[in-house]
């Protein structure tokens, strides 16, 4: 199975009865885990942003890392629509050069000592980058 942009939380007894679920995420990990990575990377002045494929396991985008693309942003300039857009171009290409080659990739464990969880109930935090461009979150025209 494979997983794109899905916001749910796949339950034990399908990861359980089936053989792989992979999951294409739209943030670097272990570092951006969970929900709106593109709008937490913003919001943290980063400067170079990802996509990931991995397994999916029990934890919230905690599986090994199958493939990633990074790629740079410029959290000055860009607002979050513009690193979506990003992500997703990015994204297409990984999937397209990652499923080929599947059976050959060693998934590489994730570094928890790097891991860091956002979750929807901390959406708040975000501030300017809680919507897809910052006139947006404002209220400016």
């Amino acid at each position: 199975m494979f997983s794109v942009l899905y916001d749910k939380i796949i339950g034990p007894s399908l990861i359980d009865n089936t053989e792989q679920i992979l999951n294409c995420h739209p943030g670097r990990l272990p570092e951006y885990r969970g929900a709106r990575p593109v709008n937490w990377a913003l919001r943290n002045g980063e400067t170079v942003h990802g996509i990931t494929i991995h397994r999916i396991d029990s934890g919230i985008d905690t599986g090994p890392i199958i493939a990633e693309a990074l790629f740079s942003i410029w959290p000055d300039i860009d607002e979050v629509t513009d690193v979506w857009q990003r992500s997703m171009r990015y994204g297409r290409l990984l999937i397209s050069d990652t499923l080929p080659r599947l059976d050959q990739i060693v998934p590489r464990p994730q570094d928890d000592a790097r891991a860091v969880t956002h979750f929807s109930r901390d959406n708040a935090a975000l501030g300017d980058r809680s919507d897809w461009t910052r006139s947006m979150s404002t209220g400016s025209t």
